[in-house]
């Protein structure tokens, strides 16, 4: 019988060699594959600071502040009203409501979703909106809302979509 040990220890050392060119790098793809996405965070945080602002600037009524935050295309849909086309049309319903006396309007976001391209997403949350009836009492009504925004070619984001639903305040 012929002694083979010295071809078993040629192909153990290859074999090991090459476990090691192959385990390592696949260790390290698994790695980092499982890791969260830092961008999408990212993103998503400036998601979130995009409507947080925005708020702020409803909470001012500054309309030039408010309408920085639509695209040109924006689409609003408003119980009991007429879907608003376009920035142009947003802001009319927006500088009529400004003019109710009493006008006033909050939201706050719960949350955002970022698409995996990172140009895509969404914020959702609560808002309440207040006004004086012809009596002068104040009226006030809460709800959700959902904002679809899309990110600019000069990385800011805007606001292409937006739809709310009357009801209680939501207990997230």
């Amino acid at each position: 019988m012929k002694n083979y040990s010295f071809v078993k220890r040629y192909l153990l050392r290859i074999f090991s060699a090459s476990s090691i060119l192959f385990v390592v790098p696949l260790l390290l793809m698994m790695f980092w594959g499982c890791s969260e996405d830092n961008s999408l965070k990212d993103y998503r945080q400036e998601l979130i600071d995009a409507d947080v602002a925005w708020a702020k600037a409803a909470a001012s009524g500054d309309v030039d502040k408010i309408k920085q935050y639509w695209s040109e295309d924006a689409i609003n849909y408003s119980p009991g009203q007429n879907p608003a086309f376009g920035k142009e049309q947003i802001l009319e319903i927006v500088k009529h409501n400004r003019s109710i006396p009493g006008f006033s309007l909050s939201w706050e976001p719960r949350d955002a979703v970022v698409s995996n391209s990172g140009d895509l997403g969404y914020t959702h949350g609560s808002f309440k909106m207040s006004f004086n009836d012809p009596g002068g009492n104040t009226l006030v009504k809460t709800g959700s809302y959902v904002c679809i925004w899309k990110k600019q070619e000069d990385g800011s984001w805007k606001c292409v979509m937006e739809s709310s639903v009357p009801g209680p305040q939501p207990n997230y």
